[in-house]
């Protein structure tokens, strides 16, 4: 049977508070300052995290507001760029047309000027054959009568001088140095009654009495030409076929 021993009781009470002081006073404190900066530095760090998830909140929307002012910049450049490329490729396709009808212009001109300047070319040698076929009927019916016949017309014709023209005549007469002659060149000789009829016409018309050189020269065809210092009068068929011929060289 079991005894209670009183004091072992007591012994174990004392025991028992000396160790819940001992327990209160050096092992409990620092196991509640250790949880106390435990508590602190969660409090702390949780602190800390906040600030930096505040920090990289507004990080974020810097980022994300950059990003979108990036964005619209891009757009805009885009969009500028889109419209600078189609203004260049309006002035360039302008600028093309432009050339093409400038080229097209010049193309037509020079096209205009070969085909005149052939015509001309045509129209010269056409002319040129024509005054040689002309010429050379005429040479077949050239005949001192014909001369004859053109002499008759060239004696009307003094008498119907403009003024102008006998004035011009006057005045290269009374240029004419004493011992100078005029000279009537004819394709055929001249009899001498119309040699006299010549003389005293062309006297008649220049105002004094001229001393005229008669001479022939076949290649006038038929008719004459009379020189009198500087003026020269044409009644000719070579004089008058030049003068149709430089008319259309030169037309």
């Amino acid at each position: 049977m079991m005894q209670f021993d009183w004091t072992t009781f007591i012994l174990e009470i004392l025991n028992f508070l000396v160790l819940v002081w001992i327990l209160h006073r050096f092992l409990y404190r620092p196991v509640l300052a250790m949880l106390d900066a435990r508590q602190q530095h969660i409090k702390d760090e949780t602190l800390h995290a906040e600030q930096l998830r505040g920090e990289a909140e507004t990080l974020r929307q810097q980022y994300q507001q950059r990003l979108a002012d990036w964005t619209r910049r891009q757009e805009d450049n885009h969009h500028q760029l889109q419209e600078e490329l189609a203004q260049l490729r309006s002035s360039a396709l302008e600028e093309l047309k432009q050339t093409l009808a400038d080229e097209e212009t010049k193309l037509q001109v020079r096209n205009q000027s070969l085909i005149a300047a052939r015509e001309t070319a045509l129209v010269r040698e056409a002319s040129s054959t024509a005054y040689a076929q002309a010429a050379a009927m005429l040479q077949r019916l050239s005949s001192p009568e014909l001369t004859q016949r053109i002499v008759d017309v060239f004696l009307e014709d003094l008498n119907k001088l403009p003024d102008s023209e006998s004035a011009a005549l006057r005045k290269a007469a009374s240029m004419l140095i004493a011992a100078s002659a005029v000279e009537v060149v004819s394709a055929h000789r001249l009899e001498e009654n119309l040699r006299a009829r010549l003389t005293q016409a062309l006297s008649a018309a220049a105002g004094q009495t001229l001393p005229i050189n008669f001479k022939q020269d076949s290649a006038l065809i038929a008719g004459l030409r009379a020189v009198i210092g500087e003026c020269q009068l044409h009644a000719n068929l070579a004089d008058e076929l030049a003068f149709f011929n430089r008319q259309i060289h030169h037309g």
